[in-house]
């Protein structure tokens, strides 16, 4: 069986069910992307988590216990799942770490984020891994946003601007940021997370990038909006970068780095700090509400 899927502007087609990805509604006949998943293969000696090979245009990574993938110039993953790997698992790394070296070698400019559509375009949520990025997507998903991307937001360069790409249309949550939103429908899908569908209010269209804002919990009396400038602007965004460990080698890596410049000079980069103590989900989604209500130009950061 083929399914044939949508996201992240690309088109892709897989003899597995990807559940997390759109359904494409009008396939073209070629995709841009094809995922095959392989017969199981007996489980592999290696003891390394993560193992990973980097060459121009290939990806290769090696998962104990669950699988061997490989990405080939942007356009095609390989799947070779070990011998009694759950499914569910062969495909939590797939759409996190096979999926990040893909976009890399199709020179997008992929962050560790989430990412909504707004009146103002797409606002977009970077931090260290636990820093709430997930739940404060999901909050505003809550209170009538169309949400664009979970974990992996992708920047894509067009002769218009730069576009947040729509990626997969599910939260992947952690167990108390699934209490909070009162346990709504949803599928394990690791250890600590769950996956809740995004629903009808899924953007499914490429949005024009307004801003970046850099979570950061800190000991502060209320919230705080700081817009970064000069240098901090393009080393936050390189921070932030999703595995940048696997942009190494690749034919795209120069066009990438150059993007964070572009990205630098043509949209807000911002830190976000609250007290994650104090601070709830719901008053950090009317912090930021106000706070662009009150900068409703949105000023392009100052050229330095």
């Amino acid at each position: 069986m083929v399914n044939v899927y949508s996201a992240y502007g690309l088109t892709i087609q897989a003899n597995m069910a990807c559940p997390e990805f759109p359904l494409h509604p009008h396939p073209p006949r070629e995709a841009d992307v094809t995922i095959r998943l392989l017969a199981e293969v007996p489980p592999s000696l290696c003891q390394q988590e993560g193992a990973c090979e980097m060459l121009p245009g290939q990806f290769r990574l090696e998962i104990p216990e669950v699988a061997r993938y490989s990405v080939e110039e942007g356009k095609r993953i390989v799947i070779e799942p070990f011998r009694g790997a759950a499914p569910d698992r062969v495909r939590l790394f797939m759409m996190g770490f096979t999926i990040g070296a893909l976009l890399y070698q199709r020179g997008l400019f992929p962050l560790h984020g989430s990412a909504v559509e707004t009146e103002f375009g797409a606002m977009l949520f970077v931090g260290r891994s636990g820093s709430g990025k997930s739940t404060l997507a999901a909050e505003f998903h809550r209170r009538g946003y169309r949400p664009l991307s979970d974990e992996i937001s992708a920047i894509q360069q067009t002769p218009q601007g730069l576009r947040v790409v729509p990626a997969w249309s599910h939260f992947r949550l952690c167990a108390d940021a699934y209490d909070r939103l009162g346990s709504p429908f949803a599928t394990r899908f690791d250890v600590d997370k769950f996956v809740v569908p995004m629903g009808d209010r899924y953007c499914p269209d490429p949005v024009p990038l307004k801003a970046i804002h850099i979570l950061s919990s800190q000991d502060a009396p209320a919230p705080r909006f700081e817009v970064l400038r000069g240098l901090d602007r393009v080393r936050s965004l390189l921070e932030n970068l999703y595995r940048p460990q696997f942009l190494k080698a690749q034919c795209t890596q120069r066009d990438v780095m150059q993007m964070a410049g572009t990205i630098a000079k043509q949209v807000i980069v911002a830190v976000v700090t609250r007290r994650r103590d104090e601070t709830t989900t719901a008053d950090l989604v009317r912090f930021l509400e106000s706070a662009w209500a009150e900068f409703p130009e949105l000023d392009l950061p100052e050229k330095n």
